[in-house]
């Protein structure tokens, strides 16, 4: 059964990666997605961009920002603790993406380890980035571990448990070709019904989508 996740929330219906988004969820995913920065005051919290000029009425980059100043803005940015509260009080799977580059390099993943330790989540984790050096850093902790890609690329086993391409890339050979080795395949961003079932029918193991609701009764 393809898993469905709800790229940053129900990002199709509500602010992305907000409370709400992430609430209304719920009932109609098997997950939750989210990316990471840090603050200047190194804070971890849920945000895509470097800036919060798009997703907010503030502006200025996030890793020159403390997290006093960061949630000040409308709609408030989460912090990475409350997201995580909100999946393990619902059971629900995350697909966390640590976002590179930026000045922290390394120790955003130090600090995502570090939260994780104190949380003790009970839930299904993957740890992903487009920048393999920060899928590296997450090999020895629990979950699976994944790469990003936007363009057809060799992953192997020992690298990644998963490889995540772009929709449009994916093919049902590359799918077979990713489970002959032991591996998953995720992909983003799908949010046609009709791509989903295509998708689904060649085995994908998780379609992460924008409207995962629309997505999840197209393949019911």
């Amino acid at each position: 059964m393809t898993r469905v996740i709800a790229h940053r929330g129900y990002s199709a219906k509500f602010p992305e990666m907000s409370r709400e988004a992430y609430q209304n969820a719920i009932p109609v995913s098997d997950g939750f997605e989210c990316d990471l920065h840090l603050s200047s005051d190194f804070k971890l919290f849920l945000i895509h961009d470097d800036t919060l000029d798009r997703t907010t009425d503030l502006t200025g980059d996030v890793h020159e920002m403390t997290w006093a100043q960061i949630s000040k803005a409308k709609p408030q940015p989460i912090l990475f603790k409350e997201f995580m509260e909100i999946a393990m009080g619902a059971g629900k799977d995350v697909l966390i993406e640590t976002k590179h580059p930026h000045k922290f390099k390394g120790l955003l993943e130090k600090r995502l380890k570090e939260e994780l330790l104190e949380l003790s989540p009970k839930i299904d984790m993957s740890f992903m980035s487009f920048d393999p050096r920060a899928v590296w850093r997450m090999r020895n902790f629990p979950g699976r571990i994944v790469q990003l890609l936007e363009k057809k690329v060799f992953v192997p086993k020992f690298f990644a448990d998963v490889v995540a391409p772009y929709w449009e890339l994916v093919t049902k050979e590359w799918v077979d070709e990713v489970h002959a080795r032991g591996q998953e395949m995720y992909v983003w961003t799908v949010n046609d019904p009709e791509v989903a079932k295509r998708l689904a029918g060649w085995g994908v193991d998780t379609l992460i989508s924008d409207n995962p609701e629309l997505i999840r009764n197209s393949l019911s």
